[in-house]
């Protein structure tokens, strides 16, 4: 089964939720039927609306990225269900043998 994610240069077209975890970036948009997941804090386009005061866990990189994993998206799970994502993502990275990325001064972006 081939799972639908929108690509980096189509993503500012969609409404979509990103939550930053571990030194990742999970972002679901709507329509897709998985999350996608980004080395560090990811933001591919120009176009965007924060809703978190909250400092971003490292510097923000811009443009198109690889994606380095997908999740498998539940049914029930809405694109703007931030509470969700971040279980979602939380939950990956515990079951995760992916290492916690680091951002430039070494330490854990997100501790």
């Amino acid at each position: 089964m081939t799972r639908q994610v929108t690509p980096s240069a189509r993503v500012g077209r969609v409404a979509c939720s990103r939550v930053f975890v571990g030194g990742y970036t999970f972002r679901l948009a709507s329509g897709d039927d998985a999350i996608a997941v980004f080395r560090g804090v990811c933001i591919e386009e120009r176009r965007c609306f924060i809703i978190s005061e909250a400092r971003f866990p490292g510097p923000v990189i811009e443009g198109p990225q690889p994606m380095v994993a997908t999740i498998p998206k539940p049914l029930t799970l809405q694109w703007a269900d931030q509470q969700g994502l971040t279980l979602i993502a939380q939950s990956w990275m515990k079951s995760s043998s992916r290492p916690q990325v680091q951002n430039a001064r070494g330490t854990n972006p997100a501790a």
